[in-house]
């Protein structure tokens, strides 16, 4: 698959996302997807999530414990099957009420048009901290 589309893919990934339309982001995913967002158990969402159904459970656990204020991707690099993916988002913590503010990196690998792997990197102690009473 082209560089080219690859980027698009992921770019309309994220106005999905950032418009609520989880059955449009859904489909731009690979049944068998792996997805890992780091953290250790103070992160409820925090772990490897496999299939759609992994996905869907994901982002179950963020709505139930986030409300996101902001999420914003800035800069988008792309280099064959990766595209990766520079940006920051604020959120509240809904069981503490508790803010914080993060610059992160999504990895994604694609193959055939859909995304198959997402690797999450962010600043987890700041996030862990939030969510701590």
């Amino acid at each position: 698959m082209e560089t080219s589309t690859n980027l698009q893919i992921v770019q309309q990934l994220f106005t999905y996302f950032g418009s609520g339309n989880i059955p449009a982001f859904m489909s731009l995913l690979s049944p068998d997807i792996s997805w890992t967002e780091p953290g250790d158990a103070d992160i409820p969402y925090a772990g490897t999530f496999t299939g759609l159904a992994g996905i869907g459970q994901m982002l179950g656990i963020i709505s139930k414990s986030l409300h996101m204020k902001t999420f914003t991707p800035n800069t988008f690099c792309t280099n064959d099957n990766v595209v990766t993916v520079l940006g920051c988002n604020e959120a509240e913590v809904i069981p503490t009420g508790k803010c914080y503010t993060t610059d992160w990196v999504y990895a994604f690998t694609l193959a055939d048009g859909k995304v198959t792997k997402a690797q999450v990197y962010m600043d987890t102690l700041t996030i862990a901290k939030a969510f701590k009473a």
